[in-house]
């Protein structure tokens, strides 16, 4: 049985704050700095010809201000998911990256950070985002998603079909801020099965006035 309709997914990260370069930003709720307010505006501009039926984001602030613009754009409200957020850094969140080094697909792929989770804590919850992603995708439409560094890339791998513990070897995609990842879908008895993906931009759509 051959490939039917086909829908698409944008993965958007959201912009820059200032402090995700520096810190293990996580849960705190940063919002955009200069440079991410116009990357978010870029993102906009760049999708506006999309015919994107819905928008979805991670509650944090950085992620809804990036999709805001978007979501304005093609007349849609944002519909925020508490499974969409960061990866939670526990006791790390705040930290200096050069002062902590954290191998969370090593130390942390299963075991919880100290008061935060693991990456498969973020695979759960994005398990039950996917209940929610799936129909859209199966009425062919185009969604866009604004997330975050860990919790897009697990997005992403589980739409790819890769396994969990394969996710973090197999999974070359890596969002910048204000990064775009096009995955167009076909489907197979209802399930979506990639068609193809690859990047519309891949980040630093803005960069710092010289």
């Amino acid at each position: 049985m051959g490939l039917e309709k086909s829908a698409k997914l944008l993965l958007i990260r959201h912009g820059q704050t200032a402090g995700n370069k520096q810190r293990y930003v996580g849960w705190e709720d940063l919002p955009l700095d200069e440079v991410g307010r116009r990357q978010a505006h870029a993102v906009a501009d760049l999708l506006r010809e999309e015919p994107i039926h819905a928008v979805y984001s991670s509650p944090l602030i950085r992620a809804v201000e990036t999709a805001r613009p978007l979501a304005a754009g093609h007349h849609l409200d944002i519909r925020t998911r508490e499974d969409l957020k960061e990866i939670d850094f526990g006791q790390f969140q705040g930290l200096l990256k050069t002062e902590q080094h954290i191998r969370l697909r090593h130390d942390h792929q299963f075991t919880p950070m100290p008061g935060g989770e693991s990456l498969h804590d973020v695979y759960l919850r994005i398990g039950r985002f996917l209940d929610e992603l799936r129909p859209e995708l199966a009425a062919g439409r185009t969604v866009a998603v604004t997330g975050h560094y860990w919790s897009s890339r697990i997005l992403a791998g589980c739409l790819s079909d890769i396994p969990f513990e394969e996710m973090f070897v197999r999974n070359k995609y890596k969002p910048e801020n204000g990064s775009v990842y096009e995955m167009v879908f076909g489907f197979r008895g209802g399930e979506p099965v990639p068609r193809s993906t690859g990047w519309i931009e891949e980040g630093d759509l803005v960069q710092p006035d010289k």
